[in-house]
Formats: structure tokens, C-alpha cells, sequence
């Protein structure tokens, strides 16, 4: 029975590392163009005649495009790298539009007597980063006490603590980015557990691909060596004089068949129950050309 091909993951994607750190990026680009598409009408409405903050998300919205672009262009052979590169890319401009937008939030309110929300973008992204980033946890930790920081730093810098009643701030915001590297650590402990589970079903099938071989072969060879076993006990009825030749032969016979007895070590390999196909050795071994064909072209790649 011909060995199952692989699965594939997607046509645009065809290798599964690359594709966990594809994908987040695009979602990640994707979704700050969008995003900030609309908060450019929202900024221009809140701060009429401001075109500062507008303008900023107006080049962030370029280069998250720019950077989606990219990925789109290499989403037949993905790496891992430039996933991680343009998540981080992508992600690190927050840091300056936040300051700016919570600044403009701050003055605007001042003058009208508002109260807003502060903090809320940092929040929010961290708790993105912990869920989507492509990033190991190193990388991705950082990224989220950079924001962390930043939000420390914004809530004090602008004198919030003394124009807003909110004795839950900055605690509050630490605490989100304590989630959010919690989220991250699971995520990536899971992906590891993942990457475990498939090594070792990749190595299952291997074993089981071996089996079957073994088997094909022990199955293939039983009729030439009982073909060998006959006409060597004819030679010993019609040629005796050549006893010490034929002794020689009934060895390696015996030598031959023992070799494809232990080939039976892998009978446990295979479960026979679910083998509703007898073996066929220009079958199994065309499947196993086929499945070294595919390992050689990914290693290629």
C-alpha cells in the first residue's frame, strides 16, 4: 500500500514554520491599515484643524501596506525572519502615535473639560502582541514592556495621576501587559508542544513507511529462495560429488532466510487491522521514491 503524501498547509504557504510567523504578519499589516484608515476620519474629527497625528497614521498606513505587499510576494516561500521583521516593523510606530494621540487627548481635554480613557491603545496592543506576534518570547516580552513602559511613562509625564480620578492607573496597564506575556508564554509553549507532536508523528510514519518495506521485501523474497531452496535439494539427490559446493549454498540459503525472518521485527510496526490492502512491492517502493522525490525538493527550497 503506496505511503499517504503529505498534507498541505496552503498553495500559497506550502511549509508550516514559515507559516507561523506568515500569517500573524499579514493579519498584523492588514489590520493597522484598516485600523488606521479609520482613525484618521476619527483624529480629524476630534481635532479639527490638527493634521499632525492624521498625518502620521496616513505613512503608517503606507508602510503597512508597503510591508503587506512584501509578504504577499513571498508567500510561495515564506521565512521565518521576514514574518518577524515586519510584525516588529509594523508594531513599533505605535509607540510614537500613541504619545502623540494621548497627548492631543490630554490638551484637548484640558481645554474642554472632558474626560477620556487613557491608555486604551496600549492595552489593546499588548493584549494583540501576547495573542498574534510571530515573535519568540524574548522578542515578544520586550515588545510589551516597551508599551507597558510607555503608558508608565505617559500616565506620569502628562500629570494624569493628578487631573484624573483613576487610582486603578498605571497598575491597571502593568497588569494588562502581565496578561498579555502570560498569553504569549502559553502560546509559545504551545506552539513548542506542537512542533514536538509532529516530529514525533513524522517519525511514526517513517517507521511505518520503513515496515512496510521490510515487510515487502521479506514477502517478495520468500518465493525465489524456496525457488532456491528446491533446486538445491535436487542438486544434492543428482550431484552429490559436489558436496562440499552445495554445503557452501545450503549456508547462505540458510544464512538468506534468517535475514528475512528478523525482517519480521517490524511486524509490531504496522496495524494490521486497518491494512485492508495486500502489499506490492513496485507499489511501496514507487510511494518511497516519491515521498524522497518531495524530501529533497523541500530541503531545496
Amino acid at each position: 500500500m503506496s505511503p499517504a503524501a503529505p498534507r498541505p498547509l496552503a498553495f500559497w504557504a506550502p511549509h508550516e514554520h514559515p507559516v507561523r510567523t506568515w500569517w500573524p504578519a499579514v493579519w498584523a499589516t492588514g489590520l493597522t491599515a484598516l485600523a488606521e484608515v479609520a482613525y484618521i476620519f476619527i483624529d480629524a474629527r476630534t481635532f479639527p484643524g490638527a493634521w499632525l497625528l492624521p498625518g502620521l497614521r496616513a505613512l503608517h498606513v503606507l508602510e503597512a501596506l508597503g510591508l503587506l505587499g512584501l509578504l504577499l510576494a513571498h508567500r510561495r516561500h515564506p521565512r521565518r525572519g521576514l514574518g518577524v521583521g515586519v510584525f516588529v516593523a509594523v508594531v513599533l510606530p505605535y509607540l510614537g502615535l500613541f504619545a502623540v494621540a494621548e497627548v492631543a487627548m490630554a490638551e484637548a481635554t484640558a481645554a474642554s473639560g472632558q474626560v477620556w480613557l487613557p491608555l486604551t491603545g496600549h492595552r489593546l496592543l499588548m493584549v494583540g502582541i501576547g495573542l498574534v506576534a510571530p515573535t519568540g518570547l524574548v522578542l515578544g516580552s520586550a515588545l510589551i514592556g516597551a508599551f507597558a513602559l510607555e503608558g508608565v511613562l505617559l500616565w506620569y509625564g502628562l500629570g494624569l495621576h493628578t487631573r484624573l480620578v483613576m487610582p486603578w492607573e498605571p497598575w491597571i496597564t502593568l497588569v494588562w501587559g502581565a496578561v498579555a506575556c502570560g498569553l504569549l508564554a502559553f502560546r509559545v509553549r504551545t506552539q513548542r508542544i506542537e512542533e514536538r507532536l509532529n516530529q514525533a508523528r513524522t517519525e511514526a510514519e517513517s517507521l511505518q513507511q520503513l515496515a512496510r518495506l521490510l515487510l515487502v521485501l521479506r514477502d517478495a523474497a520468500n518465493t525465489p529462495l524456496q525457488s532456491l531452496e528446491l533446486g538445491l535439494s535436487l542438486l544434492q539427490q543428482r550431484v552429490p560429488q559436489e558436496a562440499a559446493l552445495l554445503g557452501t549454498l545450503e549456508r547462505a540459503l540458510v544464512k538468506l532466510r534468517a535475514l528475512t525472518q528478523r525482517m519480521g521485527v517490524a511486524d509490531p510496526l504496522l496495524d494490521w487491522e486497518t491494512q485492508s490492502e495486500s502489499f506490492d512491492v513496485d507499489t511501496v517502493l514507487r510511494g518511497l521514491e516519491e515521498s524522497l522525490a518531495r524530501e529533497l525538493e523541500r530541503r531545496r527550497q
